[in-house]
Parts: C-alpha cells; sequence; structure tokens
C-alpha cells in the first residue's frame, strides 16, 4: 500500500459563525486519483480552499508528507508542493499562454526547472504550443482549463488539487480533460480532484469519498461507490 501523501485529521471550518465542514478526516496515497464528490454546496470547494491555505481549520489537523502544514500561507503551500487549479481556472486573461505558464513557475523550488516545466507542459498540451502568444482571455474554455492545468504542473506540484475542471464544458472538452487525468496518473502525478461529474470523478478515481453538508459519509474505491446503489439515487440527476 502506497504511504499517504496528504493526512486531512479531523478539520473543523467555519465562515463567521457558520461552519462548512465537520470532523472531516481522509488520507490521499502517493500516486493515486482521490475524488471527492457531492452535491453543489456540500463543501467540496471547502476543503481544497482549506488545503491550499485560504482557509485555517478551527481544529483539526492537516499533514504533508508527514507534517503539519494546516495554518500554512497559500503561498508556502505551493513551495511545499500543493498546486490548486480553481473552479472558474484563475487565468490572467490579459496576458498570453506563455506568460500564464511562465507565473506558474514562479515559486522557488520549480523555477531553476522552469524550461523543462514548458516543454512537458506543452507536450502534454499541443494546442498550447501552437497558441503561445495568444491571450489567455480569447481562448475557448477548454482551452482556458488545458492552460489552467499546464500552469499548475509548471510549479512541479506534489499534489496535483483539481476543482470543478469539467464545470461549462462540452462533452467532446469534458472527455479529454479526464483523458489528461488519466496521463497525469500514468506519469505518477499524485491528483485530489473535486466535482459533480459523478460518473465521471468515480471512473478515474483509485478511491474516493462522498462529502454531504460538510461531513464524509462514505470512503471506498471507484469501482465501489460506482456501484453502490446509494449513489445512483442520490445523484440520479448526474450518474449515467
Amino acid at each position: 500500500m502506497a504511504n499517504p501523501l496528504l493526512s486531512v485529521t479531523d478539520i473543523n471550518v467555519r465562515y463567521g459563525d457558520a461552519q462548512a465542514l465537520w470532523d472531516v478526516s481522509f488520507e490521499v496515497r502517493e500516486g493515486e486519483v482521490f475524488s471527492i464528490i457531492g452535491s453543489n454546496g456540500a463543501g467540496k470547494s471547502t476543503i481544497l480552499r482549506t488545503l491550499s491555505g485560504f482557509l485555517c481549520p478551527n481544529s483539526g489537523k492537516i499533514e504533508f508528507f508527514g507534517s503539519r502544514v494546516d495554518g500554512t500561507s497559500p503561498m508556502a503551500m505551493v513551495n511545499l508542493g500543493i498546486s490548486l487549479v480553481p473552479e472558474g481556472r484563475g487565468l490572467f486573461s490579459n496576458l498570453t499562454v506563455l506568460e500564464n505558464l511562465e507565473l506558474g513557475a514562479f515559486p522557488k523550488r520549480s523555477r531553476p526547472l522552469k524550461q523543462q516545466s514548458l516543454a512537458s507542459a506543452l507536450s502534454l498540451f499541443p494546442i498550447l504550443a501552437r497558441r503561445q502568444s495568444q491571450l489567455a482571455g480569447k481562448m475557448s474554455g477548454g482551452e482556458q482549463q488545458m492552460l489552467a492545468i499546464g500552469r499548475a504542473l509548471m510549479s512541479r506540484p506534489s499534489l496535483l488539487m483539481l476543482d470543478e475542471p469539467s464545470l461549462g464544458l462540452a462533452p467532446m472538452v469534458v472527455k479529454a480533460v479526464f483523458e489528461t487525468i488519466m496521463i497525469l496518473k500514468a506519469q505518477g502525478m499524485t491528483i485530489l480532484l473535486v466535482e459533480q461529474n459523478i460518473h465521471q470523478a468515480l471512473r478515474v478515481a483509485d478511491r474516493a469519498c462522498v462529502i454531504k453538508t460538510g461531513r464524509i459519509t462514505m470512503v471506498g474505491t471507484g469501482k465501489e461507490l460506482l456501484a453502490d446503489p446509494e449513489i445512483h439515487r442520490a445523484y440520479m440527476g448526474t450518474l449515467r
């Protein structure tokens, strides 16, 4: 069994007086795809924002490579090797594709390998290689998603976190995004995936958990959850 790269233990997170996460615990092992599924507003993105350092848990602990990292700043998290592709992509629309990619290599740990990382990103996404001088804001939604993933990879993360990567994309583009996830997994990348497309998220996942109103309600392999009648009943509109 692979060692846990990330361990989350009993974290509670509040937005003011409103509690968003309740005693959330899970592990992500090296080299696996771990999916977090659930309905809109269940707390999926809150988990990623907490792991990225944008939110600080009120209690509980987060360990990365065996060291406590809860309360660490977002920039420090990136320097440790945790990179987030946020929902909505967060690109610099007035900068070119190349400039967006180069900004991904800003962290100290990744600067010396910027050219190597750039070559890898452009190899993974040939469309970006052909559009290096194009403004990011002028690209299609699918192309922007590829750019957002490529930019995150430029920081040479040990853990890549994806927040709703298929949101708003056409079916053929969604297929390409999940094919990219499988390519990255085959290359040894550890991926934490938050996704409302239940079928696709469980299909690519080694393991997964279900979150409902801020609480983890189920944990299992992707295949186990995909075959679970309760998952079918709860997500009948999205699981086909």
